[in-house]
């Protein structure tokens, strides 16, 4: 019988009520249920388990559901991370295909280089976007690769010089007190590399994934471009680190045996920290995409630069840690460098998950997730632990409702519409804060008339009206974007409207 795969996406969400509220307010958490490689259907909420804080809850409801990227009918957002040092035709290919076969004018897509993050427009022509990315994309593997190239020649050279004395000191012995410096100086410059160039800069992690939490509306997808390297100082401290053993092996029994012990110590310490899984814990890039539903999806290629498909891993653990990270949201784990094929891939991709209903207990502290099933042979994924201002951000958002624009009317060259269902500051002086633009363009998407403002809102309701230059006569698009500062949400309105 084969193993029964369950993966299960730990989420808070609202589906109903008022902020401030315990009554009526139900959460849902999103589950994903494999055997083997098959998605198991038809399962009942009696197959599943659900204690919160040790207390066990009962499951209100279930509720099946299935996504692929491509059949979305709403707006989508998208992180594109790209980490790599040669920008290669598979790179541009990849970017072409995606912009031209999948982007949507009403998706979010950023970029996220190892230099930078960026916000791209899409709305705008398809080949200024291709040609925006792949520009942003060249320029900053480039830098990249110039930064990180330059460290790892620090490595290299602390191994080589090391070598090179060993090479002349071999008739009487590097010594100790060389080999514990060598060990010292290699260990101290590979942490400060790894650091910089082989694991994630949490603080823009975090930052990103909470930006699609709380700002992004729609189904979230994380997509990593990561490119396979080989480090040849690894394999040139091999070298060093067989010639270390072999001197502890002859000064067994020796006086100098007594600094063999620091030596080993200090070998293993280096050997412990070339394992990214040892020193790098999977769950603080698991949590926030699980608790945030987001699928995240890794393509491994390997650099145009380098032979052949079989060119060693520099980190086949952290590669590891990617591919569970992939598996464990409903996301897709490719190792090949037709990006193109791997996107593909990605969008037809069908996630299957089902929603664990259940009421929320009004407290709005820590909460700690346990879930079990029927089957006890079960492997089971989900977000462990929820804090107090998580909570918090997910009630607020779902329980207050979204600021709306409404009584949308052009009379004569006058735009008069209203604003409502947004937060207010609650002390001595109530208000608002709402930033409005207003922006017409023409059927090439140039814009015509451009108008912006912050406002400061004492009503639960106002009314905005402002003239239209004149010269301006025909068909055009209005759009007008409304972000709440205080509630920390975004709207905006389309309409296509004539001018006369």
């Amino acid at each position: 019988m084969r193993r029964l795969t369950i993966i299960i996406m730990a989420v808070l969400f609202i589906l109903s009520g008022q902020y401030g509220s315990a009554k009526n307010i139900m959460l849902k958490i999103p589950v994903r249920v494999y055997k083997g490689k098959e998605y198991l259907k038809e399962l009942k909420s009696e197959n599943f388990e659900l204690y919160i804080n040790k207390v066990k809850r009962n499951i209100k409801n279930i509720i099946p559901g299935e996504r692929s990227l491509i059949e979305i009918k709403g707006p989508r957002s998208f992180v594109f991370s790209f980490n790599l040092t040669d920008y290669g035709k598979n790179i541009t290919k990849g970017i072409s295909y995606f912009v031209d076969d999948i982007l949507r004018k009403t998706d979010n897509l950023i970029i996220w280089t190892p230099v930078k993050i960026y916000r791209i427009k899409t709305n705008q022509d398809k080949a200024l976007i291709i040609s925006d990315i792949e520009k942003i994309v060249k320029k900053d593997s480039f830098l990249y690769k110039k930064i990180k190239y330059a460290a790892r020649d620090k490595l290299i050279s602390i191994v080589k010089k090391y070598l090179n004395f060993t090479k002349i000191s071999r008739d009487t012995n590097p010594g100790s007190d060389n080999i514990i410096k060598f060990l010292t100086a290699y260990g101290r410059e590979w942490n400060n590399y790894k650091t910089k160039y082989l694991v994630p800069d949490m603080e823009k992690y975090y930052g990103i994934v909470n930006l699609l939490t709380y700002k992004f509306k729609g189904e979230k997808y994380f997509i990593n471009f990561q490119q396979r390297e080989t480090l040849p100082s690894l394999k040139k401290y091999e070298q060093a680190k067989k010639q270390i053993n072999d001197y502890l092996s002859n000064i067994a029994g020796t006086s100098e045996s007594a600094r063999s012990s620091s030596i080993s110590v200090t070998m293993k310490r280096i050997d412990k920290s070339l394992l990214l899984s040892d020193n790098f814990d999977p769950a603080l890039l698991n949590s926030p995409l699980r608790g945030a539903n987001i699928s995240y999806n890794v393509i491994l290629f390997h650099s145009f630069r380098q032979e052949g498909e079989n060119s060693d891993s520099i980190s086949p653990d952290y590669e590891g840690i990617l591919r569970e990270i992939s598996h464990s949201t409903g996301g897709v784990s490719i190792n090949t460098s037709d990006i193109e094929k791997g996107l593909e891939l990605i969008s037809n991709k069908k996630d299957h998950f089902y929603n664990l209903i259940f009421s929320f207990d009004g407290k709005k502290g820590k909460k700690e997730i346990k879930i079990g099933v029927s089957d006890k042979s079960a492997e089971i994924f989900y977000k462990k632990k929820f804090f107090k201002e998580e909570i918090e951000n997910l009630i607020k958002i779902s329980g207050s409702p979204s600021v709306k624009i409404s009584e949308v009317l052009i009379k004569g060259r006058k735009l008069n519409f209203d604003i409502s269902q947004f937060a207010f500051k609650e002390n001595k002086d109530k208000h608002g804060i709402l930033k409005v633009d207003i922006n017409i363009s023409d059927k090439d998407n140039k814009t015509v008339f451009k108008k912006g403002n912050t406002l400061r809102a004492a009503k639960d309701r106002i009314k905005i009206s402002l003239n239209i230059k004149q010269g301006i006569t025909g068909f055009y698009k209005l759009r007008i974007i409304v972000k709440d500062m205080i509630g920390n949400r975004e709207t905006s309105y389309d309409k296509y409207i004539e001018l006369k």
